[in-house]
């Protein structure tokens, strides 16, 4: 049928209940920030519809239930990459609900409250469903109504059913002068591996945004500590395949599944998300379009793979909350961009970079055991030739850092960035200690600049963690340049629980629990070989908050007591201050 065949028929059966005097808000096209800003419409028109074809899009049935909701909308909504006028809007309406007929058009709308009276709409428009990226809709939106720093509610609506309403605040101007900012940060939850607790509690936290720092899913299937008794089910892979992705719809296999989770979905429902990516959205361990481990013969870990990176590629950029397109008429390496900067004021420039597209391989090769991992080294570690970020986004970065002039610079950094050795071994060369002449020249250029306040937040280790950042690690005496501050992870295997899965202890042989948080056994080994690691704890899960002040930062890091049920009880476990104009950490 088509569209206005559809419409006649709609308003011959008498079937829609019209709400009086509402009329969609059409906004007109503004000047954007983002890279490819979503068209507004300028009439009804403009889109080929006729006003009540449009008003029509526009209208719900107040019959619709919760579970219609949940039907229409599976992975709920979300926001991400906020502007001072802009934000980009996410959902993805169920191929089954459409019934391949008219409509084929999704409407959404932001709102100044939660009512969506024709009078506090400030922008909305209609996006086409496109089943070639998996009826997924994202919408970068630039909108001079929405004013800097501000939250704003918004829905989706689809053949008359409204999506569940998402809030997000703007970003504040580059010159505002901002008392206070607050950033809320996680990173790797393995699905398998646990439930989803902490994401609970953040959901309830007082931040502006969410910064997720990669790891959003996990190419495997079987989590990452006990196997055998996973917290809950993946897979198998539409495929077929019961150990890896094997093309993209494996890939959104993961995405889909990972969204499903309530608790995830709270969280992207009350707060826009900057979100980068680390290895798993490809592969474990991954450098450009190499995919280390778990391959089957004759594809190996030294076997290129372009078609399973573009495929990673294009999974991320269509359920990725960023301002990143993808263009599938480019390699990997071109098809997509995702490091970027976010200016929140004259308080904060928060700097995003890419760890895995541009890196070469790891220094002493890709086997595990003494290449990897627990590495005595090998001479390629010195070549000062090796990049992590690549020539062009290491001139990048360094412009974006010394160029800027806010009080705090947040560097939104993948991989441990300080070294970690025991004794004379590297644990892992996955981390910056395999590209160690890169992080010198960078942390050596930041030192000779005097760029002050410069903090990493990090993520990949599954462990809390901080201290101090040094060119030289290895000279004690020398001074630092900045702070790293790592995260624990929402669910991933830590340190404790790795070691509990490898050694297969019985229940009775592991250490008790002090209110439900695992004693930090790896703690004083840690950091009596690294005297620059000030904290260190890897036996717990959770998420960090960051407060920004003009005078200081601080950093409360939260753990769950359990993600191996579905509910947990939340646990205060550390908190870090920073004084602006000092490299300390006091705790």
């Amino acid at each position: 049928m088509d569209r206005r065949s559809f419409m006649k028929n709609i308003a011959a059966t008498g079937s829609l209940a019209w709400v009086a005097g509402s009329k969609p808000v059409l906004a007109q096209a503004a000047g954007s920030s983002y890279r490819q800003p979503v068209p507004f419409l300028g009439s009804p028109a403009d889109a080929g519809l006729t006003p009540d074809e449009v008003l029509l899009l526009f209208t719900v049935d107040p019959a619709a239930t919760a579970a219609n909701q949940s039907a229409m909308y599976p992975q709920s909504v979300a926001s991400g990459d906020p502007q001072p006028s802009g934000i980009v809007l996410w959902t993805r309406v169920d191929p089954a609900e459409t019934g391949g007929s008219f409509p084929d058009m999704v409407a959404w709308q932001i709102a100044s409250d939660p009512s969506f009276s024709p009078a506090s709409t400030l922008a909305s428009g209609v996006a086409t469903l496109d089943p070639t990226r998996d009826n997924t809709v994202k919408l970068p939106v630039t909108q001079a109504a929405l004013q800097p720093y501000t939250g704003y509610f918004y829905r989706f609506i689809y053949n008359q059913t409204a999506s569940r309403t998402g809030q997000f605040k703007t970003l504040p101007a580059a010159t505002d002068a901002l008392a206070q900012l607050n950033i809320g940060y996680v990173v790797c939850q393995d699905y398998g591996n646990g439930f989803y607790t902490a994401l609970a509690y953040l959901a309830q936290e007082d931040v502006d945004f969410v910064i997720h720092l990669g790891d959003y899913i996990y190419e495997t299937l079987a989590p990452t500590a006990f196997p055998s008794m996973p917290a809950r089910l993946v897979g198998p892979f539409p495929s077929g395949s019961t150990t890896i992705p094997t093309g993209l719809d494996d890939y959104r296999y993961l995405y889909k599944l990972y969204r499903s989770d309530l608790n995830q979905q709270a969280v992207h429902e009350r707060f826009a998300y900057i979100q980068l990516w680390d290895d798993h959205e490809f592969a474990n361990d991954c450098h450009g379009d190499f995919h280390p481990d778990d391959n089957t013969a004759p594809v190996s870990a030294t076997t290129p793979q372009p078609a399973l990176r573009q495929a990673a590629n294009q999974a991320w950029s269509e359920y990725g909350l960023a301002d990143v397109s993808f263009d599938p008429t480019q390699s990997w390496q071109q098809s997509i961009q995702v490091y970027r900067k976010f200016s929140l004021g004259k308080l904060a420039d928060l700097i995003v970079t890419d760890e895995r597209l541009y890196r070469d391989g790891p220094p002493c090769g890709n086997g595990i055991a003494g290449q990897r991992y627990f590495s005595l080294g090998c001479p390629e570690i010195l070549d000062g030739r090796r990049t992590m970020l690549g020539a062009a986004q290491k001139q990048w970065f360094i412009d974006q850092v010394t160029g800027s002039t806010a009080t705090w610079k947040i560097w939104a950094n993948e991989v441990l960035l300080m070294q970690l050795k025991a004794t004379a071994v590297y644990v892992d060369l996955d981390q910056w200690d395999g590209y160690g002449e890169e992080r010198k020249s960078l942390l050596s250029t930041f030192e000779k600049a005097k760029v002050e306040n410069l903090v990493a937040i990090t993520g990949d280790l599954h462990t809390f963690l901080a201290g101090y950042l040094k060119p030289d690690f290895d000279n004690i005496f020398a001074s630092p340049v900045g702070v790293e501050l790592m995260v624990g992870s929402l669910t991933s295997a830590n340190f404790e629980e790795e070691i509990e899965s490898d050694i297969d202890l019985p229940s009775a042989a592991v250490p008790a629990k002090m209110f439900g948080v695992a004693p930090n056994l790896l703690d004083p080994l840690i950091r009596s070989l690294n005297p620059h690691i000030h904290y260190w704890d890897s036996s717990t899960h959770g998420y960090a908050v960051l407060t920004l002040t003009p005078s200081e930062l601080t950093c409360q890091f939260k753990a769950v007591t359990t993600i191996r049920e579905p509910t947990a009880n939340l646990v205060a476990l550390k908190t870090f201050t920073v004084p602006a104009g000092k490299v300390q950490l006091n705790s």
